[in-house]
């Protein structure tokens, strides 16, 4: 096949056609906006028992998470130096959420392996 067979291509082949139940695509997910197609699987792994909102909690923004003190003051300069403010999401410190269990369980004793290792 040659790459004009490939690009000049507007329909499925018939034998491909024919092999592949129920396909369809998605003029309105394009993808140039991974975001989409990503909201697109979590409402496909959801369904058909759960409803969510479409956009998200950020829509297809940007988002920054800054885990150290050096990793703020990056993204305070990129925001001064782009001319943007960020919207805050959560807090500024990590908490172990109640419901996680936050005390391991016991560990097996080390073993010394032959190498005194």
């Amino acid at each position: 096949m040659k790459i004009k067979d490939i690009i000049s291509e507007t329909k499925l082949r018939r034998s491909a056609e024919a092999a592949i139940p129920d396909a369809q695509f998605y003029p309105a997910l394009d993808n140039s906006s991974p975001y989409d197609s990503y909201r697109f699987g979590i409402a496909l792994a959801g369904s058909p028992d759960e409803s969510m909102d479409r956009l998200g909690p950020t829509q297809s923004k940007m988002v920054t998470l800054a885990y150290t003190d050096g990793d703020a003051e990056i993204i305070n300069k990129a925001n001064k130096i782009m001319g943007v403010k960020g919207k805050a999401l959560s807090s500024k410190k990590s908490q172990e959420s109640s419901t996680v269990d936050s005390k391991s369980g016991p560990v097996a004793n080390v073993k010394r392996n032959r190498y005194g290792v």
